[in-house]
């Protein structure tokens, strides 16, 4: 059954043209003839009928202009200059955008609700194939005007009220910890800022921000009390509801969607009493649901899920038999080993590879992780009924958990360790093997002298070693010039010093990444070009990294800033001053200018 979902997946992602007539009655053939063969090729046929039509679906010609009734499919995310809609009108999806003048009217909307909208559609530019393909959008849609119409389902209502009471539960903490609390608990990522997004991507962290597989079994443990005083029948029926409920009111995500239906297939089967392996659980649940929607192999976060939890399933006892020390070290660290293995070919094709500091960090943060999870849907939605400052009080250890992670996210990111690329995680595998290969009873069975024999484990420990420090050592940044991002240069000087460039294009989520993973962990100076859109920018930069001077380009300067204004100022190796042109009558234009010299050591 793994390989018909493996087979299953492929046939999804790639969606050959087929017809479904054909398909349906292939599978009806190996359905009569109890043939497994003939069954999986028609499920395959059928998942690449359905795959192609979703396609065709998406391309096909767009209306100039649409109005009528639209349905939110996820809740509105504000932005600097509106709101934006995930909005579904007449069958076709459409990423929306609502102007700040009619802001008000939806940004206290949720998923689920209606709107009666009028606006151009044009097409989906400049976003990423799979992410627009994972969520069905088939263009852009500007909208003119907009108001609330329509009656909501009650199972979004029902949904709706959970989570704003969980939501407000939460109104207590401060912003940061707030947009973290619900990130962890509901998978609501609206509120975080682009440098928490980013301290918990380069340490690692990043899935806990997104709901998955964990908030689903705590889900079960919490509600395991009450379904255990049921029927057998009653048991699977709530804990299937239960399962519905929470995957409605953490919108649908990926993750969720598979550990709930492969939770539902594993009650539903003891309830049958027919017990299933996992891994069986697992397939099952990948062609239930690529069947019922083809698009979602697109969705990194599907991918990630399925990879994760098939390699829990096959890696995570045997590492943990094979793994000294005692077993609550053991356990935790096998668990988010097999994982990261498991994951790797994923992360390496999206971000490059992984952080170095992804171990320790995730066995930091996920238990404290795990218990914000639990008070989340227990203490946090009671918190959410009830008022300040009895609300604030029993939020308390809530809170203090959400500091813990931000602080072990935050010191990770700041961490001297790598991204591990390709070679190095290919230099940890050799030393992972040898390990394993001296630990293995097929090597204690070898007919060899027990002083020869421990003369090669210990070689081989050494050279394990060896290749972790190698794999692990910090990048070396070479002296010279390099555009980042767009808008954003680094200079580093002879002596190592390290100077930044802002200009107003720099995009400060882009640049954090380009930064870190360049190996840059300090900033002796950051220059922000004239305008509010390089300072924010700046600002955000010098916020992460261990900046030493932070200066503005312009005649004003901003809070927290100094003014170059015509100093030259040394670093390193790299001497900055600024450059200005007094052709314009108007006014002066200014911009940095950095040179590279071997005269200019000193900090």
């Amino acid at each position: 059954m793994a390989l018909s979902a493996a087979l299953i997946c492929g046939a999804a992602f790639f969606s050959p043209r087929i017809s479904l007539a054909f398909a349906a009655v292939v599978f009806l053939v190996g359905l009569m003839l109890r043939n497994p063969v003939l069954l999986s090729l028609g499920l395959i046929l059928i998942v690449c009928a359905r795959g192609n039509a979703s396609l065709e679906a998406l391309h096909a010609p767009l209306p100039p202009s649409v109005s009528g009734l639209g349905q939110l499919m996820a809740d509105p995310e504000p932005q600097m200059f509106g709101t934006q809609l995930l909005l579904s009108v007449d069958g076709r999806r459409y990423l929306a955008t609502v102007p700040i003048q009619d802001s008000a009217v939806v940004r206290p909307m949720m998923m689920g609700e209606h709107l009666q909208v009028n606006g151009r559609v044009s097409e989906l530019r400049g976003a990423p194939a799979g992410w627009v393909q994972a969520r069905h959008l088939a263009g852009r849609l500007q909208l003119n005007s907009v108001k609330l119409a329509g009656r909501t389902a009650p199972w979004y209502q029902l949904a709706n009220a959970v989570h704003s009471r969980v939501s407000a539960g939460a109104d207590s903490f401060p912003e940061e910890q707030r947009s973290l609390y619900l990130g962890l608990v509901l998978g609501d990522d609206r509120g975080q800022s682009e440098i928490l997004k980013f301290r918990f991507q380069a340490s690692g962290l990043s899935h806990l921000l997104a709901v998955s597989g964990q908030n689903v079994a705590f889900l079960l443990a919490v509600a395991a009390p009450v379904l255990r005083r049921m029927p057998l029948r009653l048991q699977v029926f709530f804990g299937v509801l239960l399962l519905a409920l929470f995957a409605i009111v953490t919108r649908g995500e990926p993750s969720v969607l598979r550990a709930a239906v492969m939770a539902a297939i594993a009650l539903s089967s003891v309830a049958a009493g027919r017990l299933a392996s996992g891994l069986r659980v697992l397939s099952m649940t990948i062609i239930a649901l690529v069947i019922t929607d083809p698009l979602l192999v697109h969705s990194i976060g599907f991918q990630l899920s399925i990879a994760a939890t098939a390699g829990l399933l096959v890696m995570a006892r045997p590492l943990a038999d094979r793994l000294p020390g005692p077993a609550w070290f053991r356990l935790p660290l096998a668990v988010t080993l097999a994982a990261q293995v498991a994951t790797a070919p994923v992360l390496v094709a999206l971000a490059g590879g992984i952080p170095a500091v992804a171990t320790p960090a995730n066995l930091l943060a996920v238990p404290a992780a795990g218990l914000v999870m639990m008070l989340g849907v227990t203490v946090g939605l009671g918190a959410g009924l009830i008022r300040n400052p009895l609300a604030q009080l029993v939020q308390i250890p809530s809170e203090l958990l959400v500091r813990w992670i931000g602080w072990v996210a935050r010191l990770g990111s700041q961490s001297a360790l790598p991204l591990l690329r390709p070679f190095q995680l290919l230099l940890l595998g050799i030393a992972g093997l040898l390990l394993l290969l001296v630990t293995s009873r097929r090597f204690a069975a070898l007919a060899i002298r027990a002083r020869f024999k421990q003369s090669l484990r210990l070689f081989a420990r050494c050279l394990a070693l060896s290749l972790l420090l190698i794999a692990i050592r910090p990048t070396h940044l070479a002296a010279g010039e390099s555009d980042l991002t767009a808008g954003a240069t680094l200079w580093v000087g002879t002596c190592g010093g390290q100077v930044l460039a802002v200009g107003p294009s720099a995009n400060a989520g882009d640049l954090l990444e380009s930064l870190w993973a360049a190996g840059v962990r300090r900033l002796d100076i950051v220059v922000a070009e004239p305008g509010s859109a390089a300072t924010r920018t700046a600002q955000v930069v010098a916020q992460q990294f261990q900046v030493r001077q932070l200066l503005s380009v312009g005649e004003r300067s901003p809070p927290g800033m100094t003014p170059i204004g015509m100093t030259t100022w040394s670093a390193g190796g790299a001497q900055v001053a600024v450059r200005r042109d007094t052709a314009r009558k108007l006014r002066r234009v200014t911009e940095p200018r950095v040179l590279l010299s071997a005269s200019a050591c000193s900090f």
